[in-house]
């Protein structure tokens, strides 16, 4: 009975990530995302990570879910839970290195730059609000499941998102240097209205 509660939460944190692409690929228009203050252009970069990670958690919880064995998808939501949180905490690391570049930039008058690093830090601030609220979704799932990571048999399934995401980070560095950042990989929901609003710790 406690796998198949597991095994439903599961489920239910799947179709709850489906429903938010599904609103992300309607939102073509730029006014449906806009941030208060924001260009469209940042503002398509911040949904456009949350997009990237809301898919990746997506497809990895999928392939977990199609295991008829137990025992393999609790090990597997053990993994991604840790891979979100090396994300959301390198992520943090990486943001508090380019704030400071940024100010450094601002202080001595180099603003062309510094507004290259302000679209690197909005990319990395949804990156980090992305890990943390994936992160929370999977943690929340396995505490209220009340299961215990089985013994790590399943050696190869730990690297596979941490790979993923640094082939995103090899991209996003790659379109920096032609004065792009590319959208890269977080579970945020768009509800009511039109708003899109991060999933918070209840």
């Amino acid at each position: 009975m406690e796998s198949e509660s597991f095994r439903s939460r599961v489920i239910a944190l799947i179709q709850k990530s489906r429903r938010a692409l599904r609103l992300y690929s309607s939102a073509g228009n730029t006014s449906f995302v806009r941030m208060e203050g924001a260009s469209a252009e940042l503002s398509n970069a911040q949904v456009g990570e949350w997009r990237e990670i809301n898919s990746l958690l997506l497809r990895r919880l999928t392939e977990a879910a199609d295991s008829p064995n137990t025992k393999k998808l609790i090990y597997d939501v053990f993994a991604l839970r840790n891979d979100f949180q090396t994300l959301w905490r390198s992520s943090e690391s990486e943001l508090v290195v380019s704030q400071r570049e940024l100010i450094a930039c601002a202080e001595r008058g180099d603003f062309i730059k510094a507004t290259s690093l302000a679209t690197v830090l909005v990319t990395l601030k949804a990156r980090v609000q992305a890990g943390q609220a994936a992160h929370h979704e999977l943690d929340m799932l396995i505490k209220k499941s009340k299961v215990v990571r089985p013994a790590a048999e399943l050696s190869e399934e730990g690297a596979t998102v941490l790979s993923t995401l640094e082939l995103l980070d090899d991209q996003a560095i790659a379109d920096e240097d032609s004065g792009r950042r590319s959208s890269a990989p977080l579970l945020k929901l768009a509800v009511g209205a039109g708003k899109v609003i991060p999933l918070k710790r209840k």
